[in-house]
């Protein structure tokens, strides 16, 4: 019988061969020492390749990677993302809560808006339009869980709302942080 490829053998050593296929390798690898060596050096390359060696990179080279790998611009931009995202939904929650629609000091500010061209005027017009906004779907949402739940289930209802909400926001956050911070783990 002629001897097995090294096809068969990395076949055999795999377990990937048929019953018939693999019960011939078997016998000829019982009768032929050649063969049998060959089947052991592919048993014990797929050992070490299986089980590499991990080597820590020299001290030098790991700030060069990470600054390839985490340009610094972009991280001052979604931090100044993060703050101004953050300042906009802390005015329009303290909007809402104090609820400053018929504050002459809101009205002074829209007045103020109207006859001015600046940036501050184009802010204020930009506050005053989210503050309507989100004041307009707080009541539309208020309307409808007064309307489907009595006044504490409603009260429990938005409270779970609010908290799943912002959990999903948090793990859409910090979900693709937490696997790099894991990927770069040995």
């Amino acid at each position: 019988m002629a001897c097995l490829s090294d096809e068969t053998l990395i076949a055999y050593n795999e377990g990937s061969l048929g019953a018939i296929e693999s019960s011939q390798a078997r016998d000829h690898l019982l009768l032929c020492p050649y063969c049998r060596r060959s089947a052991a050096a592919f048993r014990a390359l797929d050992m070490i390749l299986s089980t590499p060696t991990l080597h820590t990179p020299p001290a030098r080279l790991i700030p060069q990677v990470m600054s390839r790998l985490y340009p610094a611009a972009a991280r001052i931009t979604s931090i100044a993302a993060v703050i101004a995202a953050s300042f906009v939904f802390l005015v329009s929650w303290i909007y809402i809560y104090f609820d400053f629609s018929g504050s002459s000091l809101i009205q002074a500010l829209r007045l103020t808006a109207s006859g001015t061209s600046s940036w501050l005027a184009d802010v204020i017009k930009g506050i005053s339009a989210i503050y309507d906004g989100a004041q307009a779907v707080s009541k539309a949402l208020g309307a409808l869980l007064r309307f489907l739940l009595p006044a504490p289930l409603g009260a429990i209802a938005a409270g779970i709302a609010i908290f799943a909400l912002s959990g999903l926001l948090a793990l859409t956050w910090f979900r693709p942080r937490l696997k790099r911070l894991n990927a770069k783990r040995p």
